[in-house]
């Protein structure tokens, strides 16, 4: 698996480092204009490299040859996830101390968090979707993976935490409220467990596959 692991990260790693400067300043903008988008956006700015990796198998076929190396399926399913998670990480880590700085609040960071939590976690939908249908319609998968996280993302935001917010007038009240407070554990919970079965999910598709 590490070996996986690393041919992943040395494939996008110019990519990983130009993300992750814009992920921190747009942690940095978000953490005056809506600190509560400060972890969202710089855990889903993060993975995108992941996803630039899958598009370049499209035209590599990399996962056709799998079967020919001395390594398991599973190796070529944990490195993918190992590194998505280590990215979630990072993104996760960047956004609460700059939620953390700028607003010293820790019922905004935490709210922060899980939120990050939910986007990434419900984003990584995209890989049984990818091993399923091919890298060929990564695309595709990307972009209904997007509009999934998108639309849940929303429904979080502006059905319970801006109707608290045009309520309380505080960000911070805002987010302690029992509706909006129970929205994000639920939210992040979906998302920790869409990463869960999207892991059993593309090991057991992968390894059905004929390569």
């Amino acid at each position: 698996m590490k070996g996986m692991l690393l041919s992943t990260y040395y494939a996008s790693k110019k990519a990983v480092y130009l993300y992750l400067s814009i992920a921190i300043l747009a942690s940095i903008i978000f953490g005056f204009l809506n600190p509560i988008m400060s972890c969202f956006f710089p855990m889903l700015i993060l993975i995108s490299p992941v996803t630039d990796t899958i598009k370049h198998e499209k035209n590599s076929k990399w996962m056709n040859y799998i079967s020919t190396l001395p390594v398991r399926r599973k190796d070529y399913i944990n490195g993918y996830f190992t590194y998505y998670m280590l990215l979630v990480v990072v993104g996760l880590v960047v956004g609460l101390i700059v939620t953390a700085v700028l607003t010293q609040s820790i019922q905004v960071a935490i709210a922060s968090v899980l939120l990050g939590l939910g986007g990434a976690g419900t984003y990584a939908v995209m890989f049984p979707l990818t091993f399923k249908f091919g890298a060929e319609n990564s695309n595709v998968v990307l972009i209904s993976s997007s509009i999934f996280v998108i639309a849940l993302f929303y429904i979080v935001f502006f059905v319970f935490i801006v109707k608290d917010l045009n309520t309380t007038n505080s960000l911070t009240e805002a987010v302690s409220q029992p509706s909006s407070l129970i929205a994000l554990i639920v939210y992040a919970l979906v998302g920790i467990l869409t990463i869960v079965l999207s892991y059993s999910s593309s090991i057991r598709i992968f390894n059905r596959q004929e390569l």
